[in-house]
């Protein structure tokens, strides 16, 4: 059964489609492709920050600062992610990028990588609008987003992409340690050089969009969107990590669990909300046990029936995932409370090379849980992956 906030969530997509806003006070940020500066540059770190402003006092030869998208379809066999990105892409310093993959239920996929001449983030007293352009190619991806994060619309335009993306939050906005923004007490540094925080942890997604000419449509979806910037190449500080986002019964969660190439630690961050409430929080090291404070556990699954893999289109396919999907556990020993979720993968949207550590995926999947010992629920999950190369 849908819970209420999803169903109220339903509402406010019409609503963000009827009744557009017109910005009010803004201060505008702009990067141009290929424009960086010699030596260190700011990274934000003041939780009061909005989470939609830009997160870096410019741009050198390593940073990067991203805006991720994801949604999956309510039977969890079509889905799709998008990154906007500005800084070090790819050995690309001071790049400016679009990047979007899908798969259909029937397993065909796509994926491009798009560049812009130019990004604009425009902060505004109500809301956000940031715009990725490209004159020549006529690239033209433009988000749209509340300040309340009440509302989020990015309208892709490209050579081969055309539509909306269309988000509205069934959870709050949260910082790694679970507090919802703004906090003072919230801390967006996840683990060594990475930023994190989640704008809108689980929400409902409508996509209606022309991928080369075919239609890519979800309706009544889940997913999300968050922030991440980083002092250095994800592959260069990147172990591994496992991320979902889930829409179960009465809960939507979030979780991070990942491997610091820096310190050798695993990091690890749950959020269990219902409604607008935080009911769980932790964040620790992987696998930390308390008998005082919340804790959880964060386990890879070997015997479902689907593994992340190449594009069945690929000619020099990458070896498939050893795991099949997760098994999560949260414990808060201050109330009793314990609960435990299984999820399997139900379909992958992307699976590439990380560099020469590792390979990427996103994918969308199912999840099974609850509180042990209480009523048991299904829904779906959206997520991504980086797994080490044996």
């Amino acid at each position: 059964m849908l819970s209420e906030w999803y169903l109220l969530s339903l509402l406010a997509v019409t609503a963000a489609v009827a009744s557009p806003c017109q910005p009010i006070n803004c201060s505008v940020d702009t990067a141009l492709a290929g424009a960086y500066v010699n030596g260190s540059v700011s990274m934000v770190d003041n939780p009061l920050t909005h989470f939609d402003g830009p997160k870096t006092g410019g741009f050198n030869a390593t940073v990067g600062e991203d805006w991720s998208f994801e949604g999956a379809a309510a039977d969890g066999q079509s889905a799709m992610a998008f990154t906007l990105t500005r800084g070090l892409i790819v050995g690309t310093v001071g790049g400016q990028r679009a990047l979007l993959t899908a798969v259909w239920p029937n397993g065909t996929r796509f994926m491009e990588s798009m560049w812009a001449d130019v990004s604009t983030v425009k902060v505004c007293d109500d809301m956000t609008i940031a715009t990725w352009y490209n004159g020549t190619s006529g690239l033209n991806w433009t988000i749209e987003a509340a300040k309340d994060f009440s509302r989020t619309i990015v309208h892709i335009k490209s050579a081969n992409i055309q539509g909306t993306f269309i988000l509205s939050p069934i959870s709050p906005p949260v910082y790694p340690n679970g507090l919802i923004y703004p906090d003072l007490r919230g801390d967006n540094k996840f683990a060594p050089y990475l930023w994190w925080v989640e704008s809108v942890p689980v929400g409902v997604v409508e996509v209606n969009l022309t991928i080369r000419g075919t239609p890519f449509v979800l309706h009544n979806g889940i997913g999300g969107r968050e922030r991440n910037w980083h002092s250095f190449p994800w592959a260069q500080i990147s172990a591994r990590w496992d991320m979902i986002r889930a829409q179960v019964g009465p809960y939507s969660l979030v979780s991070l669990t990942y491997e610091s190439k820096i310190d050798g630690q695993t990091y690890f961050s749950a959020v269990i909300m219902e409604g607008q409430k935080v009911v769980f929080r932790t964040r620790t090291l992987a696998q930390e046990v308390s008998t005082t404070e919340n804790y959880g556990s964060f386990d890879l699954q070997y015997n479902g029936n689907v593994r992340l893999s190449s594009d069945p289109a690929a000619t020099t396919p990458l070896p498939e995932s050893r795991h099949t999907g997760y098994l999560m556990e949260m414990v808060a020993p201050g109330t009793g409370e314990h609960w435990k979720f299984k999820i399997d993968y139900t379909k992958c949207v992307y699976w590439f090379p990380a560099g020469k550590d590792g390979r990427v995926a996103g994918f969308a999947g199912a999840v099974k849980g609850g509180l042990v010992g209480g009523a048991q629920f299904v829904g779906r999950v959206s997520g991504n992956a980086m797994e080490k190369n044996l």
